[in-house]
């Protein structure tokens, strides 16, 4: 016996904590199966954080000691090569009567024993400091804005009355470093900056050098110096464009940043094209008129929410919009639906916030109507992930240094 073949339609709903699943029958008008099942949503019960977060942040902690590890490792190796120790292990650099934090200090006024040497030379490329590569991390991670607070304050200690030469010799003399010399109860007071770590670096083995060490020559301090400031570059530039689709319309082209000027306005155009008022059960879309009222809206406000809309679009008490439900508050709160946000051109309005924050009211002005401009600061601050290399970028386009030292206050995904 052949079956018929019936068409059919179905309907999926997928959500956080629960999948749903409808087929239907339309020429006879009937539901053949509905499903449902729900599941307990992928994230923390007390913080509400993705599960993925944890696992992410446990392998980048993994990653961080197994390249710490490879790291020691190479130098090991290298003290071996120049004859600095006589075997690549940890008992090479272990001390009996003194610690490494005095010994980086001492080693700028004495001539240090080869463990000695050996020891400093481990403990700075074992704790080589905080190194920031985008001045926005500071608003971006709150964690990274802690350091580089912990790391001015650091550096405003050192330079304070010139009695201190180096990171070293702070932590080992000064009376704030008394108690413990590393971040301790969630404190990163005591974070050095990789620069000034560096800076330590070349000092002592200056100074080592002035008082014959042997092992302290030019070229096993630049090979010190490259391991110290090792580090794999970030997915940027290239390599990102290489991950990122083309246009569905334009093959050749690829898509634009989420946060450029056009991609931005093209999502508002798609929102405000899919407004409509709803007035005694119909549905229209929006004149003409009440459309050019609107469409530039979003770009001299912070956000427009469907109250201003409705102020601006100068509708009656009986109107209302479809994209909004007007139903009653579950949990029986008086809050007005049209307070929820209807557009924000976020990145737009960051990139206004930090010329303004740089009084540059008046390149804003110029720039803003200026879509290519607008475009050219988006990519190079979504694409480059370091400030080096957005300011490369941005310098071959013609942008000026003082927007380009404003932009870089922001960073966007």
């Amino acid at each position: 016996m052949q079956t018929k073949n019936l068409p059919y339609t179905l309907g999926l709903d997928i959500g956080m904590a629960s999948a749903g699943a409808a087929l239907i029958l339309p020429e006879q008008k009937r539901i053949l199966n509905l499903y449902v099942r729900a599941f307990d949503k992928a994230e923390t019960d007390k913080e509400g954080e993705s599960l993925n977060k944890i696992r992410r942040e446990s392998r980048l902690t993994r990653r961080r000691i197994r390249r710490r590890a490879h790291r020691l490792l190479r130098l090991a190796r290298l003290m071996k090569r120049v004859g600095l120790i006589d075997e690549a292990s940890p008992n090479a650099f272990t001390l009996t009567n003194a610690t490494p934090w005095d010994l980086r200090a001492e080693g700028l006024d004495r001539l240090l024993e080869p463990r000695e040497w050996a020891s400093s030379l481990y403990h700075i490329l074992k704790h080589r400091g905080f190194q920031s590569t985008r001045k926005s991390e500071a608003k971006a991670d709150e964690k990274a804005g802690e350091m580089l607070s912990g790391v001015k304050q650091n550096q405003a200690l050192l330079e304070t009355g010139n009695r201190y030469r180096t990171m070293g010799e702070l932590a080992a003399r000064h009376e704030d470093f008394k108690e413990n010399k590393r971040n301790k109860g969630g404190s990163y007071s005591h974070t050095f900056s990789r620069a000034d770590l560096e800076d330590e670096l070349n000092k002592l083995f200056g100074a080592q050098r002035g008082f014959g060490n042997h092992f302290a020559s030019a070229d096993f301090q630049a090979k010190a110096q490259e391991l110290l400031m090792a580090r794999r570059p970030a997915l940027s530039g290239d390599a990102l464009i290489k991950m990122v689709g083309k246009c569905t319309f334009e093959k050749n082209e690829f898509r634009a940043p989420k946060a450029s000027y056009r991609a931005e306005r093209f999502i508002w155009l798609g929102k405000l094209n899919n407004l409509k008022i709803v007035q005694g059960g119909d549905a229209r879309p929006l004149s003409d008129d009440e459309r050019r009222s609107i469409i530039d809206f979003p770009f001299k406000k912070a956000k427009l929410t469907f109250k201003q809309a409705r102020k601006v679009l100068a509708l009656g008490d009986h109107c209302r919009f479809n994209l909004l439900s007007y139903r009653t508050d579950s949990k029986g709160k008086d809050k007005d639906p049209e307070e929820t946000t209807f557009f924000e051109a976020k990145a737009f309005h960051a990139l206004r916030k930090a010329y303004e924050d740089a009084e540059l009211s008046f390149e804003w002005k110029r720039d803003s109507a200026d879509t290519d401009r607008l475009d050219a600061l988006a990519y190079a601050l979504t694409c480059y992930k370091e400030d080096n290399e957005s300011r490369g970028d941005l310098a071959a386009q013609g942008i000026e240094e003082p927007i380009i030292s404003a932009v870089l206050e922001e960073s966007f995904d």
